[in-house]
């Protein structure tokens, strides 16, 4: 085989499996316990990347999502608790100022682990636009 249609061979296949990871579909590691006992810390989570574009987020929804405090790239595993529109009671366990009620803004959601003891999610950070929900975890092993 010439070298030529080995390098363009090449270039294809790394392109499609650039283009399949960033749109279709996924697998990460789970680290951590903030999912558990949805998803036990060391988990392999494998995530589809197509279905928000036709259906819509929903409460109860697993999602995979860019973390909004983290290093550029790191993604983080929640669940969907509120949508836009919807209002959130916060009850912090040790920071009475923080008490209250928050509306979720147009184009966010509320999201929180499954294990809230040790999960930071939007009870710290706030509302997540939906820009930054990548996937849908559809299997874990």
């Amino acid at each position: 085989m010439p070298a030529a249609r080995l390098a363009r061979n090449g270039v294809l296949i790394v392109g499609w499996a650039a283009m399949t990871k960033e749109y279709i579909f996924d697998i990460n590691y789970g680290m951590g316990v903030s999912m558990t006992p949805t998803i036990p810390d060391g988990s392999f989570i494998f995530v589809e990347r197509l279905s928000w574009r036709w259906r819509r987020w929903q409460r109860g929804d697993l999602v995979q999502l860019r973390s909004p405090t983290r290093h550029m790239g790191e993604t983080i595993t929640k669940r969907i608790l509120a949508v836009e529109g919807d209002v959130v009671e916060l009850q912090p366990r040790f920071d009475e100022e923080r008490k209250g009620k928050i509306t979720v803004p147009k184009g966010h959601v509320w999201v929180e682990g499954d294990n809230p003891t040790c999960s930071v999610d939007s009870r710290h950070f706030g509302p997540v636009p939906a820009a930054l929900l990548i996937g849908r975890p559809f299997w874990i092993i």
